[in-house]
């Protein structure tokens, strides 16, 4: 059971004390890793890191690291390579991201038709009866981009049940099968927070917003404990690979909190996983705050937060507005929360020491969500770190606001990269300077935390580096950057992944810096990305992803210049 309140703060201040005054291995290091230059807060140097017991337990001048050699100890040498503290994803979907490398992958399908050629394709390998999943396709990328209609689907796979997700997630088309079994039809009324799409006669056109998904959702054949173990486990060893130490499962459910905790029970996940509990599970939610927060140190599962939704998605016009889209008159978005139902959750939540991570895009959803945290007060929002997820258009005076109660901003950098093409078409011309606002922000002195909200954009955090820095897409488009006053440094957009990540975790007293004492969770790549043109950032190379003190991701031999011995 998690301790709470001013226990918890005495414990972590002793185990901070203890690892403070940690005396060095006498008996040798586990591991030594030599001939690096090792990223430290006040900058960068040759360095020996020690590492024991799965923490920092020495940092020592080049040569000097005789003492700490032992008969175990592994050598590793890196050979000039640059060491920095571990990469952290604030915002992904764990499992989800798992599934997605399982699905229909429809990302950059140019028309719907390409889209249901690729269903068609897959459908061919799969039993008669079973139903196809989806995700990725974007109308915005079409050169017609109206949302899509079934029928093409019906009349390419006819009597299959289909659910094709868009990229975002908040929207989805589903064949005609998976309608009646969903028991959508005609008379079928909008579930609350969500939208059913209707053809002009009023039939169902297979469009699906928000919770409306969930209809169909919820009658497809559930995962089983293999397939959630399966997808975390294979979702877990992809994001090593990109070099992420750590991640924030935004919305974690009852049968995945289940299986990660018997991974790490078992010691058998690989990652770091801080966990934000689904909220539109109210069984789970109850449980949890019932056990209270766990956020022991050095632990390799988490769980701290509740998940909810303020609103959808902007590709989607879901993302609620406090206008009309600029493009669809008459439209807002939705509320898929509303904010007296926001309210009383984040009182529960708070009472009982849970963080609350808020999903809200549109500026209107983002304002709401400011009002309910400032409800409970600027106290109870930076003891329990509350955070907005995407805070994707931001008011000027609700940037402010952010700072002042401080509230961490949750953002997403290659949304701004993949929204760019149609985002002032939804927003409009004043609108469009409040979207992405990183360095208004920052000046602000908001909080912030870097993701990449995986499997709805690619969860390489060296695409989220460049697109912070450049609010370029990764051909170099537009030369100057989108709105490029928003622009970050590499420096800034290097600590939204990495210590400002573990802030926004709770983990920052242990992990986001290299020191010692602190968990030896490292990212090694080839080049000092500090030092790099900010195209060159895509093309780092993750030369090893350390978790704990043991490698979790090493490049191919031919790619990397360390070696052990």
């Amino acid at each position: 059971m998690g301790y709470t309140g001013p226990m918890r703060r005495s414990i972590q201040a002793l185990l901070l004390l203890r690892a403070a005054l940690w005396p060095c291995a006498a008996v040798g290091a586990d591991r030594l890793l030599v001939g690096g230059v090792v990223h430290l807060p006040n900058g960068s140097k040759p360095l020996t890191i020690a590492i024991e017991g799965g923490r920092i337990s020495a940092l020592l001048p080049p040569g000097e690291e005789g003492g700490q050699r032992g008969d175990r100890t592994e050598v590793v040498d890196l050979g000039g390579a640059h060491v920095l503290p571990g990469w952290i994803d604030s915002h992904l979907h764990l499992t989800g991201y798992g599934a997605s490398l399982e699905q229909v992958d429809l990302t950059g399908a140019s028309s719907w038709e390409v889209v249901v050629e690729r269903a068609l394709a897959a459908a061919a390998r799969l039993p008669a009866d079973a139903w196809l999943e989806g995700r990725g396709w974007d109308q915005n990328l079409w050169a017609d981009p109206i949302l899509p209609d079934h029928r093409l689907l019906d009349r390419r796979l006819p009597g299959r049940p289909v659910l094709l997700r868009r990229v975002d997630g908040h929207a989805a088309v589903a064949s005609g099968a998976a309608l009646r079994l969903a028991g959508i039809d005609r008379d079928a009324g909008d579930p609350p927070g969500g939208r059913i799409g209707r053809r002009a006669d009023g039939e169902p056109s297979g469009l699906l917003l928000d919770t409306a998904v969930e209809l169909v959702r919820g009658v497809m054949p559930p995962p089983s404990r293999e397939d959630v173990e399966r997808r975390i486990l294979r979702a877990a060893q992809a994001l090593l690979d990109y070099g992420l130490t750590q991640v924030h499962d935004a919305g974690t459910g009852s049968l995945e909190l289940e299986v990660l905790r018997r991974l790490a029970a078992e010691r058998r996940l690989p990652i770091r996983v801080y966990a934000l509990l689904d909220g539109d599970d109210p069984g789970l939610v109850e449980r949890e705050l019932a056990r209270g927060p766990d956020r022991q140190m050095w632990a390799m599962l988490r769980v701290g937060g509740v998940k909810l939704y303020a609103d959808g998605a902007l590709g989607s016009r879901g993302a609620l507005l406090g206008a009309d889209y600029a493009d669809d008159p008459g439209n807002r978005g939705i509320e898929v929360r509303s904010v007296a139902e926001l309210g009383r959750i984040a009182r529960r939540a708070s009472e009982s020491g849970f963080q609350l991570a808020v999903h809200a895009i549109g500026d209107e959803a983002v304002h709401r969500t400011l009002n309910v945290f400032e409800g409970l007060g600027p106290h109870v929002c930076r003891r329990l770190r509350h955070r907005v997820e995407h805070s994707q258009v931001v008011r000027a005076s609700d940037a402010l606001r952010f700072s002042r109660l401080g509230v961490v901003a949750s953002v997403q950098p290659t949304h701004c990269t993949s929204d760019m093409p149609w985002a002032p078409q939804r927003l409009g011309a004043r609108r469009i300077s409040w979207a992405y606002r990183w360095r208004s922000l920052l000046d602000a002195e908001a909080l912030l935390a870097g993701g990449s909200d995986a499997p709805v954009e690619d969860p390489d955090p060296r695409r989220g580096l460049h697109a912070a820095v450049t609010r370029q897409r990764p051909d170099g488009t537009p030369r100057e950057g989108w709105t490029p006053s928003e622009r970050l440094t590499i420096a800034e957009a290097l600590r939204l992944f990495t210590l400002d990540g573990a802030h926004a975790s709770f983990s920052d007293g242990w992990c986001g810096v290299i020191r010692r004492g602190n968990a030896a969770d490292l990212t090694v790549v080839d080049v000092n990305p500090l030092e790099v043109d900010p195209e060159r950032l895509l093309h780092l190379k993750v030369l090893r992803t350390i978790v704990a003190g043991v490698d979790r991701h090493l490049a191919r031999a031919a790619d990397d210049p360390g070696e052990s011995r």
